[in-house]
């Protein structure tokens, strides 16, 4: 009976997290198709050369501590208060650290628009930080219905702002307003939803305890971010932003299904894993399927993008 029910809330996840990937990533496909005939590929490589500053930020931000509550077996409000406490303090570091620093780092790419930009985005990094504890908590429960409803809703909303903003004129604003805002519904809309709400229940024990699994958790996602948007920050002090634009949208197709179907079977699986994590040959059963699940799925996929890749780039 409990396998049973494991399968059916696995496939129900499934379904949500592939529903939101695939529908947050079509909304903000058609978005930025519309951004690219009205916006230059210099500010779209601008904004994005931006961004990894701020990608970089929130996996201290949201990487250890969510995983932690995720995979932790049991946990009550002081788990969630605390992991947040310590989520916010980070983002305040990170932020006071980038503020004060976006003038050298405009300096470095000779670009200082990035002065406002940069800082205004960093304030995205709060979000992130109750966002991160509002996964965790749908994670857990595997409600993944709400997660799909707020992220529909963020992609949607920053999407018609950040195209409104642009056939206005606002250039570069309107693709850094798009990314502001999507954080920001995305954190409303869950808080609506009652997934969490923040409060101040600190607890030093709690802390440590969801730290001294989370930071490898930590590590293991700073690398590979790093490793991940490395190029683009060589491409942007290189070349120019029009070059790092033009990466950035062709980097984005494979990105659609990898992080539509890997990342989506990845984020359901985690708690299905900690729920049985006791019994290690279901865990491997379960990883084993999950690979290959995967594999049949992601493979014909990508050789599909291969074939039609020169008319999609003509096309975008």
């Amino acid at each position: 009976m409990y396998q049973e029910n494991m399968k059916e809330r696995v496939l129900s996840g499934l379904f949500w997290k592939v529903m939101e990937n695939g529908g947050t990533q079509g909304i903000q496909f058609l978005v930025s198709v519309l951004l690219a005939r009205l916006l230059t590929p210099s500010e779209s490589g601008e904004v994005m050369l931006i961004m990894i500053f701020i990608t970089i930020g929130n996996v201290f931000v949201q990487s250890g501590f969510n995983t932690s509550l995720i995979q932790k077996q049991e946990v009550d409000e002081r788990d969630y208060s605390s992991a947040f406490c310590v989520s916010f303090l980070i983002a305040f570091v990170l932020y006071i650290i980038l503020f004060f620093s976006a003038p050298a780092i405009g300096d470095f790419y000779g670009q200082p628009v990035f002065v406002p930009v940069l800082r205004i985005l960093s304030l995205t990094l709060f979000f992130g930080a109750v966002i991160s504890v509002q996964s965790a908590s749908v994670s857990r429960n595997m409600e993944f219905r709400k997660l799909c409803m707020a992220s529909l809703f963020a992609a949607a909303g920053s999407g018609v702002i950040g195209v409104l903003m642009a056939l206005e004129g606002f250039g570069l604003w309107a693709l850094a307003m798009q990314q502001f805002f999507y954080s920001f519904f995305l954190m409303v809309v869950l808080h609506f939803l009652k997934t969490w709400k923040p409060s101040l229940k600190f607890s030093i024990q709690k802390a440590g305890e969801l730290f001294s699994y989370g930071w490898k958790i930590l590590m293991s996602g700073l690398i590979d971010t790093v490793f991940t948007n490395v190029y683009g920050l060589v491409i942007g002090k290189i070349y120019n932003s029009a070059m790092m634009g033009q990466y950035s949208r062709g980097n984005q197709f494979p990105a659609l299904i990898a992080n539509n179907l890997g990342a989506a079977i990845q984020s359901v699986m985690l708690p299905a894993f900690s729920a049985c994590q006791d019994d290690r040959e279901r865990v491997k059963s379960m990883v084993r399927r999950s690979i290959v699940t995967s594999s049949y799925l992601v493979f014909p996929m990508m050789a599909g993008l291969i074939a039609v890749a020169e008319p999609m780039v003509s096309f975008y």
